[in-house]
């Protein structure tokens, strides 16, 4: 056995844990995430060159022209960073850590009733776009279970799948497309049609991670649900790989997710998703066990593959 040749082999997942490991730990607030700096750059930019006034197609032309010379800046950043730190390893290891940003809510122990509301929306707001003031306690906790499922979904286990396939590269530029769908999100109206390129992007390439994510949540449930309600499901979500995202999660937790939200003040229309059963506040820290199991099946997968190529 070739230790040389073993070592390039488990290089990748050496990485992959490490910077999950120092990823998880509380060690930088969210408003300190290194991701900040390309939000603010978004915000600025969409300022700039997103203007209401123009045709619906120039609005488009004018968001793909961004997307693309964001996406080239940054790349040319992480050039420079590679180029100065040499070392290939901590050039990756670091890249990551900034790629890698897992969502959480803490909940105090002792329910607080009608003061928890400010707890949980104090805690999701700077992360969602909806409009939750309006919101019932019930509807908070839907929201926050929805928003830890596709947050992780885009921002972890996205990051974790085009990492592992292909590479830093490929987990930068998904990670970035990502950054700026969510920045230029078409559910506001402002970004409506500015908005669209990056996230039809998005969509595609997220949508094997959803896929798997999904099944990997419904070998989860107690009672396995028929995969054609799921597929039913999310073929009457906005899209499929995030319908059924949520609908695995919705059936895994028992729970019933998705239904109307506000947008700027704008009501928008959403199937129901999963049982009817409404969730409950316990159901936030269920939501998370199940998020960190998948995490953690996901990582033993990785590494036995990893593993298997190694001693080949």
């Amino acid at each position: 056995m070739n230790l040389a040749m073993d070592w390039t082999s488990m290089q990748s997942v050496f990485i992959l844990l490490t910077a999950i490991i120092i990823a998880r730990l509380p060690l930088c607030p969210a408003r300190y995430h290194p991701t900040q700096l390309i939000n603010n750059l978004c915000h600025a930019i969409a300022n700039k060159v997103n203007n209401a006034q123009r045709s619906h197609q120039q609005q488009v032309i004018a968001g793909s022209l961004a997307t693309f010379i964001m996406l080239c800046f940054i790349l040319a950043i992480a050039v420079v960073i590679e180029f100065i730190v040499i070392e290939s390893i901590i050039f990756e290891l670091l890249l990551l850590l900034c790629l890698l940003q897992w969502e959480k809510i803490s909940l105090p122990t002792v329910d607080l009733g009608t003061l928890e509301k400010q707890t949980i929306i104090t805690q999701i707001q700077p992360r969602i776009l909806r409009d939750l003031d309006q919101l019932s306690l019930l509807g908070l906790h839907k929201a926050s279970i929805e928003n830890l499922c596709l947050r992780n979904s885009y921002q972890w286990f996205a990051v974790i799948f085009w990492y592992s396939c292909l590479g830093i590269w490929p987990a930068i530029i998904y990670r970035v497309i990502q950054l700026m769908a969510h920045n230029w999100n078409c559910k506001l109206a402002d970004n409506r049609h500015f908005g669209r390129p990056v996230g039809a992007v998005l969509q595609l390439l997220a949508l094997p991670t959803h896929l798997i994510l999904a099944c990997t949540l419904r070998s989860l449930q107690r009672a396995t649900s028929p995969l054609s309600n799921l597929i039913q499901q999310a073929k009457k979500w906005h899209h499929f790989g995030s319908g059924l995202l949520l609908s695995s999660f919705a059936y895994s937790l028992a729970i019933q997710l998705g239904g109307p939200r506000k947008y700027q003040g704008v009501m928008q229309r959403f199937s129901q998703l999963g049982h009817n059963q409404p969730a409950q506040r316990e159901d936030i820290q269920r939501a998370q066990q199940k998020l960190t199991l998948a995490m953690v099946i996901w990582l033993c997968f990785i590494t036995a593959i990893y593993v298997l190529i190694a001693i080949k």
